[in-house]
């Protein structure tokens, strides 16, 4: 009875190992067609608030597809990129809020605001030129790790992150920008104004129309601020409830809007509006 016992084993793991054996040599292995290869518009970055919505740098790279090879293999799989930020040329090994994403483009336009945030989230020193690196990964399912470029290095002046001092929102509202908020969400928020870290005001810069404008608070009318129109480029008082403010020529400007209090206790404020 051992005996048959000993045998009835030998021959299971033997089937066992035959089975594994066959699964290994039948896995699907992936082959990409080409290195990737990375390209910046730019290599020397100087990032600043005011300018998040603009462009900071543009980077390309060659498409890249993928084989398959094994008895087990079916079709080639879904592509897609990203581009990844670290401190060092070795330093990739976290990856979180430092990708950026790029879908199945070979190009990615990031704006300021974008690659300000991803510095911040590995720690970048902020104020100062320092070198930073950036590469593209080919990604299929989820490994972002295997399929990637060299690293790139450029030298970037990051600004530090911050939050606003309180909950309060503002937008500029009225003609000389999106119109009249109506209750609609198309105008509801106006347009809508930063926290500026730096300059300690909301700000934005936008194209104006010829037209009248205001500030309001948390896309109601119950805070609201107004003032005079002329000299703004000085700056002017703003207090609650004030003037219509008018716009005279059409333009591209940054507005800035520093408020005074927080809430229903908004007592005024500075307003500056420069080409």
């Amino acid at each position: 009875m051992k005996n048959l016992l000993t045998q009835a084993l030998a021959v299971a793991f033997a089937l066992t190992a035959l089975a594994s054996c066959k699964k290994d040599e039948d896995k699907a292995t992936v082959q990409p067609s080409a290195a990737l290869t990375l390209t910046g518009s730019a290599n020397s970055v100087v990032l600043a608030q005011i300018n998040d919505p603009q462009t900071a740098v543009t980077y390309t790279w060659n498409p890249v597809q993928f084989s398959l090879s094994g008895t087990e293999a079916t079709k080639a799989p879904a592509v897609s990129y990203q581009l990844q930020v670290a401190k060092k040329a070795d330093g990739f090994g976290y990856l979180g809020p430092n990708i950026i994403d790029a879908g199945t483009s070979t190009t990615k336009t990031i704006t300021v605001e974008d690659l300000n945030k991803a510095l911040n989230a590995i720690g970048i020193t902020t104020g100062s030129p320092v070198q930073a690196f950036m590469r593209v990964a080919a990604v299929i399912g989820d490994d972002n790790h295997t399929f990637v470029s060299a690293p790139v290095a450029f030298t970037v002046t990051a600004y530090p992150a911050c939050l606003p001092p309180n909950t309060d929102t503002w937008a500029l509202v009225g003609p000389a920008g999106a119109g009249w908020p109506s209750g609609t969400p198309a105008t509801e928020d106006g347009l809508t104004m930063k926290w500026n870290c730096a300059l300690k005001a909301y700000t934005i810069r936008t194209a104006l129309n010829v037209g009248p404008m205001k500030f309001r608070q948390n896309k109601a009318w119950a805070v609201n601020l107004g003032g005079p129109s002329a000299g703004l480029a000085n700056g002017v008082p703003l207090t609650p409830g004030g003037a219509d403010i008018n716009i005279t020529t059409a333009g591209t400007y940054t507005v800035k809007l520093a408020v005074d209090g927080s809430g229903t206790a908004v007592t005024g404020g500075m307003l500056t509006v420069t080409p």
